[in-house]
């Protein structure tokens, strides 16, 4: 491309004169100092500040004797008017400086290049600190940034970050970036620079080859923050790396910037991606930290070839027995469940068999005195005398005791039976993820089944139990009544008359009241 401020330059000195030409972000400068100058024309110059960007700005500075001459672009002072100062202000000077510059405006997240060449060479002088730190300002949290080269040659170089791309086209700006592996490396790895700096390594990744000097630049990032995400502890100054690896050997070291060996940037990134791409990333990284302590060179970082393939490998056999281990343990889970649900039903026939076994005492003691009736006066009749009857009234409280010490009793094997799945729930949870420990068991809904099993069988007999009860009262009240004497049952009679109208009439007052 045409050297545009290299040609303004010339418009004011001969073209022989040595000129120094810098290129940051914010701005393009070419300094030279002559003794012979030349006097451009407002034509020559208008036709070469049209090829700069609209966005930004042409400063120029003539320096003689101390004193300084400004022009800048779209000032008040016509180029006509400059020139002519420029003229008298160096009439009899015998050297002076000149000092051009471009300064470049940010304008929708873009930023002017006119020379690449000197835009790398000034971003490769910073050290590696440096580098992140104009990025980090250039991107200040934004959604992302581009370079407008201009020169429509240019062949684009893309990360989902920072794009460079040929003037008068627009590129695609990534509205979110993946930070996800920001989140899950903090309890990983340890370096000061991911708070400070929180990019991930895709942010660097380009699938762009053509510029061989960005290629090495961003491949170098690529590698070292994907080291960042891998390694222990990595602690980063100016122009040296302190790292911790805690593998199958335990690796301190310190490598210099300058000699880490970036062929292996792209192995470095495939096993971040891998390592970060879900599943159990404590295993995955602990298995990459051992492989990795013994196949690479801890001086330069240069990884073996078949380095991601063994990991692989190690890991595909680690999960082979991981899930014996697994099925196992489910094997086991699904035993303790059906050892539970045979608890549950343990729980439900004790139950009855507290029901059955009362139920047969007092029929039992019914029965004995039928018969002792019919055999010692060859009927029925007079069998339930007022003593039997309370006789037969106290078995039958016995009988409801009972059904609430049972009823007791399975409300306390329910809650240790609770107890011991909620147990088993913990104890598995140190083995289990929470959410497949769930899908073993269902969702609890095994549990929940068994829990409605012994609450309605609960329900079921207490009904049983309690009509088994108003049943043999109402017999024996109706054999008493029956096979007693007048005399007997009038007092009865007038008690139970009195104790009618003695409801009544709370019954009436409460009426009254209320």
């Amino acid at each position: 491309m045409n050297n545009v401020i290299q040609n303004i330059c010339n418009l004011f000195i001969p073209a022989n004169y040595n000129q120094l030409i810098l290129e940051d972000i914010v701005q393009v400068k070419c300094v030279a100092t002559c003794s012979d100058f030349l006097y451009p024309t407002k034509s020559d110059f208008d036709s070469l500040v049209s090829s700069i960007n609209i966005r930004d700005n042409i400063h120029i500075s003539i320096i003689a004797n101390d004193e300084t001459l400004n022009f800048v672009d779209k000032s008040e002072m016509g180029f006509d008017q400059y020139v002519e100062e420029y003229r008298s202000f160096l009439e009899g000077q015998d050297e002076f400086k000149i000092i051009i510059t471009i300064e470049k405006k940010r304008l929708e997240n873009c930023y002017s290049i006119y020379l690449i060449d000197k835009f790398i060479e000034y971003f490769t002088s910073l050290p590696l600190l440096g580098q992140l730190a104009k990025i980090n300002e250039v991107f200040n949290g934004r959604e992302g940034f581009y370079f407008e080269i201009q020169d429509d040659l240019f062949k684009e170089f893309n990360t989902p970050l920072v794009k460079f791309i040929p003037i008068n086209n627009t590129p695609i700006l990534d509205e979110q970036r993946n930070g996800s592996s920001l989140i899950k490396v903090k309890n990983l790895c340890h370096c000061g620079l991911l708070t400070k700096y929180n990019f991930v390594p895709n942010d660097f990744y380009s699938t762009t080859t053509e510029n061989k000097e960005l290629t090495i630049i961003f491949n170098r990032l690529v590698l070292i923050y994907s080291m960042l995400y891998i390694f222990d502890i990595v602690e980063i100054s100016s122009s040296l790396i302190n790292y911790k690896l805690n593998g199958y050997r335990t690796i301190n070291q310190q490598v210099d910037i300058n000699d880490i060996d970036i062929s292996s940037w792209n192995d470095y990134f495939e096993i971040y991606k891998w390592v970060y791409d879900g599943g159990n990333i404590v295993d995955k990284i602990g298995l990459t930290r051992n492989l990795l302590s013994l196949n690479f060179t801890p001086n330069n970082l240069q990884l073996s070839e078949s380095t991601f393939d063994a990991i692989k490998s190690s890991f595909k056999l680690y999960q082979k027995e991981n899930i014996k281990q697994y099925i196992e343990i489910r094997n086991k889970i699904s035993e303790q469940l059906l050892s539970l649900q045979e608890k549950a039903e343990k729980i439900v026939e004790n139950y009855v068999s507290d029901y059955k076994k009362s139920f047969l005492t007092v029929v039992s003691f019914y029965i004995s005195v039928i018969a002792i009736r019919v055999i010692s006066k060859g009927d029925f009749s007079g069998g339930f005398t007022f003593e039997i009857t309370l006789l037969s009234i106290g078995f039958l409280l016995i009988f409801l005791l009972v059904m609430f010490y049972s009823r007791w009793e399975i409300k306390k094997q329910i809650e240790r039976y609770e107890k011991v799945y909620q147990n088993m729930k913990i104890r598995y949870s140190d083995l289990l993820e929470p959410s497949d420990i769930k899908r073993i068991l269902n969702n609890d809904s095994d549990h929940i089944l068994n829990l409605e099993h012994i609450n309605n069988n609960k329900k079921k007999y207490t009904e049983l139990w309690v009509l088994s009860l108003i049943v043999l009262l109402i017999i024996s009240i109706v054999l008493f009544i029956s096979n007693s004497p007048k005399s007997v049952l009038l007092p009865i009679n007038n008690i139970s008359i009195k104790l009618i109208i003695s409801i009544k009439t709370i019954l009436n007052a409460l009426q009254g009241i209320y």
